[in-house]
């Protein structure tokens, strides 16, 4: 599982259901043609693959491309003002110089970037964002997690940033925790009181135990609660319920990591990328505006004898009450097995009918399935759900594509284009 994919899917999602007009804001910078002049000196302004309304003063030629800048927003309407008569889609230099920055490789890159994914931008964004790129030729991880701010409008800093690249981490979160716990034996952590606490808590979330022994559902259920709880991944929302019982928190990661580096000072570093990425899971389930939630989990599990990730990406609509619709949803578990290697379940469901997928390449596992459907379908059956039916497909990108824009799911429109190759 490609952490950068789930991402990039979430973002895929957010696009579909956002509204067609653009939310803008004052000072930031667009691109875009104009595709029809109106009467008060209004136009039909085109950004990417999205249409506004917008008061534009100077005269300009249809279906040229040009940069904008938004001098107002409301409800009334957004004035822009032209940065750039007739602009290229290449014209970083004209900006870079407009905004007095470097022509830096960096710089150029990131102009470059936010112009290819239609992410409005700031000159100070771009100059505080210029300033986090590393050197260095694959920016992915960076250039992913400064759109997913931006989109999302987060604050432009820099834990921000740093979480949402260290959520892209590749290596599995339990192997994280391994790590983690190896270098805590190390002498140079013995004289620090923070260090055994740290210890402990880790190797009580990587030895939970093996979900082989979960009999039923609630199980299932109870174990991913009680991981979310230990992970830390409710904290900041559950602090102020248990500010007043502060035992409560002896067993939960994210504050005894939080203290440990304060603690350790300097060497408090070799611990903030698992921080960073434990607040960057935080920030991927957060912002749930709108009909659609998204969520994503990643935990470290137990399969065997095999220690895991499983990665739960969540995408569906809420109820009135702003609570999770469990009838209308669509879920995606991400697992690398011992047996069957990388796995995709993509479970869709519409009014309690659950369709199953297997997205895996491994040969003669239909038996297997046919042999434990029957199963699965008298479990789903007493929580109230149907099983309609289950397909094991292979990982290729067409057969996936195809199957994930099927016309009958819910969903279908959402995951248009998402690439969930293996």
């Amino acid at each position: 599982m490609n952490p950068v994919q789930v991402i990039q899917s979430l973002i895929n999602v957010e696009n579909v259901h956002k509204a067609t007009v653009v939310p803008l804001k004052p000072g930031q910078m667009v691109y875009g043609s104009v595709e029809k002049f109106l009467p008060n000196d209004t136009a039909i302004v085109r950004i990417g693959n999205r249409k506004l309304f917008a008061d534009v003063k100077t005269l300009l030629s249809t279906n040229e491309n040009y940069w904008f800048e938004v001098v107002t927003s409301s409800n009334e309407g957004v004035q822009l003002k032209v940065l750039e008569q007739k602009g290229s889609a290449n014209s970083s230099h004209f900006l870079l110089k407009n905004f007095q920055l470097p022509e830096t490789k960096q710089n150029q890159q990131l102009l470059q970037f936010f112009l290819s994914k239609n992410v409005p931008f700031t000159k100070e964004q771009l100059k505080i964002a210029g300033f986090w790129l590393p050197n260095q030729t694959d920016l992915t991880k960076e250039l992913t997690a400064l759109e997913w701010m931006a989109r999302k409008d987060l604050p432009f800093t820099k834990p921000i940033f740093d979480s949402l690249v260290a959520v892209q981490d590749a290596r599995p979160l339990n192997q994280q925790l391994s790590e983690l716990v190896q270098q805590l034996d190390g002498p140079q952590f013995a004289s620090f009181q923070s260090t055994e606490p740290l210890k402990q808590v880790i190797a009580s979330i990587i030895g939970t135990e093996s979900f082989n022994q979960v009999l039923n559902g609630n199980e299932a259920k109870h174990m991913l609660q009680s991981l979310i709880h230990s992970l830390g991944l409710e904290y900041e929302k559950d602090v102020g319920q248990i500010s007043a019982h502060l035992e409560d928190t002896t067993h939960v990661l994210k504050p005894i990591l939080m203290e440990a580096i304060s603690e350790l000072g300097s060497k408090g570093k070799e611990l903030e990328p698992l921080l960073n990425r434990l607040t960057g899971l935080q920030l991927l389930s957060q912002d749930f505006t709108g009909t659609i939630q998204q969520m994503v989990m990643q935990l470290p599990i137990t399969l065997g004898n095999q220690p895991t990730d499983v990665t739960i990406q969540w995408n569906g609509r809420k109820t009135k009450e702003a609570q999770i619709d469990p009838d209308y949803c669509r879920i995606l578990f991400y697992l690398d097995l011992q047996s069957l290697d990388q796995t995709v379940i993509d479970m869709q469901v519409q009014n309690k009918v659950v369709h199953l997928s297997i997205i895996n390449d491994t040969n003669n596992l239909e038996p297997v399935v046919n042999a434990l459907t029957p199963s699965l379908k008298e479990k789903l059956e007493t929580i109230g759900y149907k099983l309609s039916f289950v397909n094991i497909i292979p990982s290729s990108e067409k057969r996936v594509e195809h199957h994930v824009n099927k016309p009958e799911h819910l969903f279908m429109e959402a995951y248009h284009g998402v690439d969930i190759k293996i």
